[in-house]
């Protein structure tokens, strides 16, 4: 998964860019019949080609191109609006890795083949997800995993008594670095997303290596995630203190601090390590 550099890869995964909150809907492994049982009651009933006649428009289903899936589809829902997408994940981690990127996603979920099924709406319209009630799914807000919240100090803020605006840019969003280049970070209104060349940051847990970006929304949660900021150039951010897309970012040579306007929540991002509050 990729920003790619443009608002659109953030968006929608049919353009394709702390605690996790249960999607609830998650079950058992798929019965013989077909069928997934959710672990809970009531229990998740039916096939995929029933939960696609319940939400999708009549023969509107194409391949979802979202990566790391066994096999995914997407759909125009009955009120012919946005899209929904089946994607069956090859694991949860991916399955966490693409859900957290999109900006407000509602999703249910069960598990086929011992792997994560998920139903979601990119643009979190949970209203076109409403037919899978009948089945036994609970539509949620999907909330990526949070990171460990920093037990030490945070590093310190160094505020300017000027505040300087940064405007977004074509795409409405904004770009900024340290004034040594690392970290990257994108600002959105729903989350700031960061990528560092470094090796410093969340080890992946099958040992392949650290991660090398990071997601952080507004509510100073967040997850480690795969992906890259892509071709956007971003603005070298000197030791002073900035306003953009109600965020405040206090700089210094090797470190940001993103502060949520309305949420006084956000996190101290650097090469070094990502510290949330």
């Amino acid at each position: 998964m990729t920003w790619a550099g443009s608002k659109d890869c953030v968006r929608s995964v049919a353009a394709a860019l702390g605690v996790l909150v249960a999607v609830a809907g998650c079950s058992a492994p798929q019965t013989p019949d077909g069928t997934a049982n959710a672990a809970g009651t009531p229990p998740v009933s039916g096939t995929v080609e029933q939960w696609q006649d319940a939400v999708c428009r009549d023969g509107t289903e194409t391949d979802s191109g979202t990566r790391h899936i066994v096999d995914g589809s997407t759909c125009v829902p009955h009120d012919g609006d946005g899209v929904v997408n089946f994607d069956h994940f090859d694991s949860v981690p991916a399955m966490d890795a693409m859900l957290s990127w999109a900006p407000s996603p509602q999703v249910a979920t069960t598990t086929l083949d011992d792997r994560p099924l998920a139903i979601w709406t990119p643009d979190g319209e949970a209203e076109d997800l409403a037919p899978l009630s009948g089945f036994g799914f609970t539509v949620a807000s999907y909330r990526s995993p949070a990171l460990a919240r920093a037990t030490e100090q945070l590093p310190g803020a160094v505020p300017s008594a000027e505040v300087t605006t940064i405007p977004p840019n074509q795409f409405g969003y904004v770009v900024v670095t340290t004034a040594a280049g690392d970290p990257q970070c994108i600002v959105e209104t729903t989350f700031v997303g960061c990528q560092t060349a470094a090796r410093n940051w969340q080890q992946h847990a099958d040992g392949s290596g650290p991660y090398h970006g990071v997601r952080v929304n507004t509510d100073g949660t967040g997850s480690w995630v795969d992906g890259n900021l892509g071709a956007a150039a971003p603005t070298p951010l000197a030791e002073r203190t900035y306003r953009a897309l109600g965020w405040t970012i206090v700089a210094n040579a090797s470190e940001l601090r993103f502060t949520h306007d309305a949420t006084g929540h956000g996190a101290v991002v650097s090469a070094a390590r990502v510290a949330p509050f």
